[in-house]
């Protein structure tokens, strides 16, 4: 199997489109990389996201981001419960901390150098939590509501894959996960790291600093600049080098205590790329994260046949709306 320093690189397709035995395999292999790194990239996913439908989403996103701060600023970000909105560079910290007065100073120290939107699912006029809407760019860029939408319904059909597959490789039943995501209540976020100069990230600064991610399973987007590093079981950073035509894929905090540990959420971060050259400005480097999440009042409680409980029940949204509030500034 190739890998991207230590993430191990499957072809999805047979999972896909094979016979039984083909999706048992590939099952496995994706459950043996969730078990053992928590990350892995994905090949062969086009027959549900076309190559030309990431194109199109990252010509968007740079487009979003080129626009006025003024423009920007419209549309920012109010509460956790919501998640939705521009996010200025600086006004979100990552970080394993959990101390608001620890992150705040980590924010001072070393901020995050990347600017962010987030999207949720478009609910409609009664629909659950409708209350909850985008904020939507609709004059100034006409196009970007219906390319998020779409972007953000198929990369919920490539997730729901993925839990469909470790369920099949966890002995729980290929469709054990489906009614327990169905409410698509996910985070489509596209970031953008604008050019910064060099020192201010070599003298300890990240673009995003170190930090698991939230919920069930995180795919990734990325262009080809780089700088997506994952932690070894020794406790070192090793670079995941940008592959062509693939999803980086990793496991959530949520999906690990659902799994009791046996799935396991990696503390990633993202750097200057590894050879970078000696510009006085980093490059601008844009991805796409899509976060995906349990339905918001799913007890997130040891799965059947992994051991006895490590983890107290937990409510999906009471979890996320606690970790969200921590990392970000009013």
């Amino acid at each position: 199997m190739a890998t991207s320093g230590i993430v191990p690189i499957i072809d999805f397709g047979p999972y896909l489109t094979g016979a039984p035995e083909d999706k048992a395999k590939v099952a496995q292999e994706l459950y043996e990389a969730c078990t053992k790194v928590g990350f892995l990239m994905l090949r062969n996913f086009d027959t549900i996201i076309p190559k030309t439908q990431v194109e199109e989403t990252f010509t968007a996103t740079k487009k979003f981001f080129d626009l006025p701060f003024e423009k920007k600023d419209k549309l920012e970000w109010e509460c956790p419960e919501s998640n939705r909105g521009y996010v200025r560079q600086g006004r979100e910290r990552v970080t394993q901390a959990t101390s608001k007065e620890e992150i705040e100073k980590l924010r001072q120290q070393a901020p995050d150098y990347k600017e962010t939107m987030e999207i949720g699912k478009d609910y409609r006029e009664g629909d659950y939590d409708s209350k909850f809407s985008n904020r939507w760019p609709d004059k100034a860029f006409p196009g970007f509501k219906p390319i998020s939408n779409d972007f953000f319904e198929k990369c919920h059909l490539l997730h729901l894959e993925i839990m469909r597959a470790l369920a099949l490789a966890m002995g729980l039943g290929e469709n054990f996960f489906d009614d327990k995501v169905d409410q698509k209540a996910h985070n489509l976020r596209l970031l953008n790291y604008p050019p910064v100069e060099r020192e201010k990230i070599a003298g300890g600064g990240n673009r995003a600093g170190s930090h698991t991610d939230y919920g069930t399973v995180t795919l990734l987007f990325q262009d080809m600049v780089g700088g997506l590093e994952v932690q070894d079981s020794q406790g070192q950073f090793v670079p995941a080098y940008p592959q062509e035509s693939t999803v980086v894929v990793n496991i959530g905090d949520l999906l690990q205590r659902w799994s009791n540990d046996r799935l396991k959420s990696t503390v990633h971060r993202v750097v200057l790329p590894t050879g970078a050259s000696e510009d006085v400005m980093t490059p601008r480097r844009n991805s796409i994260a899509f976060f995906s999440n349990p339905n918001l009042h799913q007890m997130i409680e040891c799965l059947p046949n992994t051991g006895e409980p490590k983890y107290e029940p937990v409510e999906t949204e009471e979890y996320l709306v606690r970790r969200l509030g921590e990392t970000y500034t009013k």
